[in-house]
């Protein structure tokens, strides 16, 4: 009987002490191992700000046109003895073309000249005699006038002779010829095309409330599917003096330098006309935060996010102008805004 309730009274005791051992032991280690803990950091993506010139652009689409752009044709009717160009050529101003037949214009011309010459050989002795004969002055007036005549016929003649030569009236690119040798020829016959490329004007419109703004010699730059990641400047040549009572807006030309060769007449051109610009902090439309009326960015100074109020001038394709708020040098959180908040740990990424 006491030996019984001897080990029931131990039993507690046991219990008490494997406890207390348990005890013993694991602290050690559990302390051991917070003392090691340190926040883990988020990775994230920042962007370096920096200063750079922020433009207020209104954008619209514009075709092109060629500088200067005809049909070449001819003055007179007649065959076509020779051609001195090919399809495409680049010519200069006063550059041959196309002959035509011309030998009767020029036994035309040289009859005239001979003609000519003669009646002013009367002309000279009428002159002599008038001095002592009173009658000769009416045969002088009537050589005069013959003599006036001729030269007009001569002259005319010429012309019509130099007519069945064509130039190029300007220099630039030919189209496809469109006449052959031996084809007959009038005034309603287009021969080929000819294009001045060299500056490429650029019609499109703009909304008429920015008119006060407008004024010649304005930034535009361009764009067109065919060269995707040039951009062309140009600048503003001409203001309409009229306002579209239909789309209420205003038409503007712009011309750009084609020493390239790139632009061509008909192009379809996205431009963009610059109506001021100013230096501003560019940063990445990603890493602004809306909330309300403010904006917010995450600077990071020394491995630290810090949410800072930021404010905003602009947006133009996915860029922000910022003007208070950060400051030039300095980094700004682009990817892993939502798993951090203001005091956060951070590592950039690269």
């Amino acid at each position: 009987m006491y030996a019984k309730q001897s080990g029931k009274a131990l039993f507690p005791f046991i219990i008490t002490l494997l406890l207390g051992l348990c005890v013993y032991l694991y602290l050690p280690n559990s302390q051991g191992e917070q003392s090691d803990f340190t926040p883990t950091a988020t990775q994230v993506t920042a962007h370096t700000v920096a200063s750079e010139e922020n433009a207020i652009l209104i954008e619209a689409i514009g075709s092109a046109r060629a500088n200067q752009a005809i049909y070449i044709k001819s003055a007179q009717n007649d065959y076509v003895t020779d051609i001195y160009f090919k399809d495409g050529d680049l010519v200069s101003k006063g550059q041959k073309l196309v002959q035509l037949q011309s030998q009767q214009e020029e036994l035309t011309v040289k009859e005239l000249a001979i003609n000519l010459r003669e009646e002013k050989r009367q002309l000279e002795r009428l002159t002599e005699l008038s001095r002592s004969q009173a009658t000769a002055k009416s045969l002088l007036e009537e050589q005069l006038s013959r003599v006036d005549a001729t030269e007009a016929q001569f002259e005319n003649a010429k012309t019509k002779l130099a007519e069945m030569t064509i130039f190029s009236p300007f220099s630039g690119i030919l189209g496809k010829r469109q006449i052959s040798v031996g084809a007959y020829v009038n005034n309603s016959t287009i021969i080929t095309s000819l294009d001045d490329i060299s500056i490429i004007k650029v019609d499109f419109k703009v909304p008429e409330k920015y008119l006060a703004q407008l004024k010649v010699g304005m930034k535009v730059m361009t764009q067109n599917d065919a060269y995707p990641e040039k951009t062309f400047t140009g600048k503003v040549t001409h203001v309409s003096a009229r306002i579209d009572s239909i789309t209420r807006s205003v038409e503007v030309t712009a011309s750009f330098a084609n020493k390239s060769g790139l632009l061509r007449p008909g192009m379809l051109l996205n431009t963009a006309l610059q109506l001021s610009s100013n230096q501003a902090m560019m940063v990445p439309e990603k890493a602004v935060i809306p909330q309300q009326d403010k904006h917010y960015v995450f600077q990071i100074e020394d491995g630290i996010a810090t949410k800072v109020e930021v404010h905003v001038t602009g947006r133009h394709n996915g860029w922000v102008a910022i003007d208070e708020g950060i400051s030039n040098g300095q980094q700004i959180v682009t990817e892993g805004i939502i798993k951090i908040r203001s005091g956060s740990q951070v590592t950039v990424k690269g």
